[in-house]
C-alpha cells in the first residue's frame, strides 16, 4: 500500500499542478472544462490528501481485500481490464467499470445515471453487496482505529470523522483526477502535429459518414447523453430505466468518454467487445434491432484503411503522463 500511495501523490502532483498555459504564457481555448466544487465541500489541499489516502484504503471493503484503487487503477487510466467490475470474494457486479479520466465534468454518475454528485457516488460500492458490502457505521468505525484519519479529517473539514467527511474527500480527490495532454490535446494547442493517418482517422470521426462526433463531441469526447446502440435485440439490464421506471429509458446508457478508450478495454456497459476493431465493426454494421436504439446509429461502409486511421486517431486520446505501462494494441 505504501508503494502505491506514493505512486498516486505523485500521479497527484502531475495532474493537479498540471498549467492551463502554452509555452508562450498564452492561455489556450483547447482545456478542461472548469471544475465545480460544491460550497459545502471546496477543493483544498488536505481535502485531496484525505480523498488520496481513503482511495486506497482496503478498511472501505468488508473482508479489506479491497480499496477504490483496486478498480480503477492508477496505471490503466483508472478503469481495469475485466468485463465486469469484481468486489469482494469474486463478486462481479452487472457493468464495466468506468475511467474516471475527467470525472469532475460528469453531470452525473453511473452508466444510468443512478447517482447525481460524486459525493452520493462514494456510497454507491461501499454500500453494495456484490462490491464493499460495508454499512456507513463499519466504515466509521474501521477508519477511526486509524488515528491520521481523525487528523485529516479535522485538518480537511474541521471536524472529526463521519461518513459525509468520507464521502467529501472521496469526491474531491475524484474531482482532480485530469486528463489533458494527450497527442490530440497537444494538437489542438498547436504544440503537437497528427500523423497523416491520425489526421485522416479525426476527419473521418467529424465525417457526416461516421458522425462518431455527434455524441463523442467536446473536450472529454462524450455529451453525457444517455443512448441505446443496438448492442443486443435482448438486453438483460435495463439502463436508465432502473432508475427512472420510464419505459422510453429502457436500455439506455450514458455515453462514455473516449479518453484513453486504448487503454481502457474491454468495451460497452458490459464490456462485451475487446478491442477497438471490434467496437467500428459493430457500428458499421448498424447494431442490432432495438425499440430503443438511436436513429444515429445507421451503419456506414468503411474500408480496411480508413479503420486503421479511425483507431490510429483514438490512440492520440491517451494520456500516457501518469500511466507506468500503456498498451495502444488494441
Amino acid at each position: 500500500m505504501i508503494k502505491s500511495f506514493a505512486i498516486l501523490l505523485t500521479a497527484i502532483s502531475i495532474l493537479w499542478r498540471s498549467s492551463l498555459w502554452d509555452t508562450t504564457g498564452t492561455q489556450v481555448k483547447w482545456e478542461r472544462p472548469e471544475v465545480i466544487f460544491p460550497e459545502d465541500n471546496p477543493l483544498s489541499e488536505a481535502s485531496i490528501e484525505f480523498g488520496s489516502s481513503l482511495f486506497f484504503e482496503t478498511l472501505l471493503s468488508q473482508d479489506s481485500t479491497l480499496s477504490c484503487q483496486s478498480c480503477h487503477l492508477i496505471t490503466e487510466a483508472f478503469a481495469d481490464h475485466l468485463p465486469l467490475g469484481e468486489g469482494i470474494k469474486g463478486r462481479h457486479v452487472t457493468r464495466n467499470t468506468p475511467t474516471l479520466s475527467n470525472i469532475g465534468n460528469h453531470p452525473y454518475f453511473m452508466a444510468d445515471g443512478k447517482f447525481e454528485t460524486l459525493e452520493d457516488q462514494v456510497l454507491g460500492p461501499i454500500n453494495e453487496h456484490r462490491e464493499f458490502d460495508l454499512n456507513a457505521k463499519e466504515v466509521i468505525e474501521r477508519l477511526k482505529t486509524v488515528p491520521f484519519y481523525n487528523e485529516y479529517s479535522l485538518k480537511a473539514y474541521n471536524q472529526e470523522i463521519t461518513i459525509e467527511v468520507v464521502q467529501k474527500a472521496l469526491a474531491n480527490f475524484q474531482r482532480i483526477l485530469r486528463s489533458d495532454s494527450t497527442k490530440f490535446d497537444q494538437y489542438m494547442r498547436g504544440l503537437a502535429t497528427l500523423t497523416a493517418q491520425e489526421k485522416q482517422g479525426w476527419d473521418l470521426f467529424n465525417a457526416p459518414k461516421l458522425n462518431c462526433i455527434q455524441c463523442h463531441g467536446g473536450f472529454n469526447f462524450t455529451n453525457y447523453s444517455f443512448q441505446n446502440n443496438g448492442l443486443y435485440q435482448n438486453y438483460q439490464d435495463s439502463g436508465r430505466a432502473l432508475i427512472t421506471k420510464q419505459p422510453q429509458d429502457l436500455a439506455l446508457f450514458k455515453v462514455p468518454t473516449l479518453r484513453n478508450i486504448a487503454i481502457t478495454y474491454p468495451y460497452m456497459h458490459d464490456g462485451s467487445m475487446n478491442s477497438l476493431n471490434e467496437v467500428v465493426d459493430h457500428y458499421a454494421a448498424g447494431g442490432k434491432k432495438h425499440i430503443s436504439k438511436s436513429n444515429l446509429i445507421q451503419g456506414f461502409n468503411i474500408s480496411k484503411e480508413e479503420k486503421e486511421a479511425l483507431i490510429a486517431f483514438l490512440n492520440t486520446l491517451t494520456d500516457s503522463r501518469y500511466l507506468e505501462k500503456s498498451d495502444s494494441s488494441k
